[in-house]
């Protein structure tokens, strides 16, 4: 009896280690989409300039997102998006306080991160390094501008598209940085969120020869995604 039952126990463990090995590790790789808001401010560093104010403006962002996960812990990530920098100017002299200009930039980002992960099974959270590259697509702006006359001053509303020029610096750079959280909703798909502070290190104007007037924009994006386990 002790021969049979040490065979059976035997048994049932190679039995057990093959159903273990039959069982299909998860996959590393995650895709997905994402979608939401962003607000972005205008940098600018040029001194004289002292009757402009700028203020954040918001927008959207739409785009995909993937994965790579080389632990439970630590993964990386590449979101490629369609994002929305806007900002306004306002000229704040008491007879020009109707001028203002808005300008809707319209920039295609890429940022690769290092996603830090902790928390439980269900609901974890996630830390956010690393940096991107972004190119500028379009300027759309529209505001009132002014002329003046010896007697008067006139002013006159406009809504244009931008067009680029030598001065413009459409290849873009920085830091970005954040947090999120992420939540399963089966074996195969997860629910985020995230906020994501984009940090320029490159001017996007380059000024002439005459003046230097570098212009940072930086940007605070939360977004809603939805990812799939391939």
């Amino acid at each position: 009896m002790k021969r049979i039952a040490t065979y059976i126990l035997l048994l049932l463990c190679t039995l057990g280690a093959q159903a273990q090995n039959d069982i299909p590790s998860p996959s590393p790789w995650t895709v997905g989409l994402r979608g939401g808001w962003s607000s972005t401010t205008l940098s600018r560093y040029n001194a004289s300039r002292i009757d402009e104010a700028y203020s954040a403006l918001g927008g959207f962002e739409v785009g995909l997102q993937g994965a790579y996960a080389f632990n439970e812990w630590f993964s990386l990530r590449a979101n490629l998006s369609f994002m929305q920098r806007s900002h306004r100017m306002d000229r704040n002299l008491n007879y020009l306080d109707p001028v203002y200009t808005e300008h809707t930039n319209a920039y295609l980002m890429l940022p690769v991160l290092a996603d830090f992960s902790f928390g439980g099974q269900r609901l974890r959270g996630h830390l956010l390094a690393g940096t991107y590259a972004g190119y500028w697509l379009s300027d759309r702006r529209k505001g009132v501008t002014y002329w003046m006359t010896d007697y008067y001053v006139y002013f006159e509303p406009f809504d244009e598209e931008r067009t680029f020029t030598d001065e413009d610096v459409r290849l873009n750079a920085g830091l970005a940085f954040g947090a999120a959280l992420s939540y399963p909703l089966g074996d195969k798909l997860e629910l985020g969120l995230d906020a994501i502070y984009y940090y320029d290190l490159v001017s996007h104007h380059r000024g002439n020869n005459q003046l230097s007037d570098p212009r940072y924009l930086n940007t605070l994006s939360i977004n809603f995604n939805i990812s799939y386990t391939l």
